[in-house]
């Protein structure tokens, strides 16, 4: 390989490292070279080889453990979701604007998932309406049933960008309701919510299915501002 002479060696290495992950088609969790393989492998310092590593995790390329190395790290949307967080507590963007684009997002997913989805795709939605129903669910639990039945949602249209896309905005989510004692008032009306979603999704009715998401995202914005206005109760 070329010489690395300029002085930003390390993104130089981390772009080649990456290039590498991706022709390889390398799968998360596969070891990557250690730090004094890397150093001989590139001719760099350890600085170098620490800082191409940091920058591959900003990217949500790679992830780093003690005894365990650098690992590939299985796409999971979590790296922007922590960039939606930090720009949401900025005021870059504001929660309106992000659940707009999530309204948007998940009626094309549900429309979709309701011409794509496959026998298995319903079994996953309806053990998840069932575990949401089950009532006995604990604040954290509830929250992890209710964000995983859009996760299911868009694992049905069998097209992993929507995965990645809607993750990170059901990853921040989850940061909000976390802290929101409120959250389980909502729990029946969010899983009588989800049930129209999956019947229209059975029957393959892509309108209805749209109908049904728009008119419990709807709901959801004004529970999410209702959820917020905790904190200034408490003030």
């Amino acid at each position: 390989m070329p010489l690395l002479t300029n002085e930003r060696l390390s993104k130089t290495v981390a772009e080649d490292l990456q290039r590498k992950i991706i022709r390889e088609k390398l799968k998360g969790g596969t070891r990557l070279p250690t730090e004094p393989e890397l150093m001989e492998e590139y001719g760099v310092s350890r600085t170098v080889v620490r800082e191409a590593a940091a920058c591959l995790v900003s990217r949500g390329v790679v992830e780093v453990r003690p005894r365990r190395g650098m690992t590939v790290r299985e796409p999971d949307g979590k790296g922007l979701a922590e960039t939606l967080v930090a720009q949401l507590q900025m005021s870059k963007v504001s929660l309106p604007q992000l659940l707009q684009v999530r309204s948007v997002l998940e009626a094309a997913i549900v429309e979709l998932a309701a011409a794509q989805r496959t026998p298995e795709d319903l079994d996953r939605l309806r053990d998840n309406l069932e575990r949401m129903k089950a009532g006995d669910l604990d604040r954290h639990e509830a929250i992890k049933v209710d964000l995983e039945f859009h996760d299911l949602l868009a694992a049905a249209t069998h097209n992993p960008f929507f995965t990645l896309v809607s993750r990170p905005i059901t990853e921040l989510l989850y940061s909000i309701y976390i802290n929101k004692s409120g959250y389980m008032s909502f729990q029946s009306l969010t899983a009588a919510e989800h049930e129209a979603v999956v019947e229209a999704i059975v029957d393959k009715d892509p309108a209805g299915a749209v109908l049904a998401i728009q008119k419990h995202l709807d709901r959801v914005g004004a529970t999410v501002a209702e959820l917020l206005s905790e904190n200034q109760g408490e003030s």
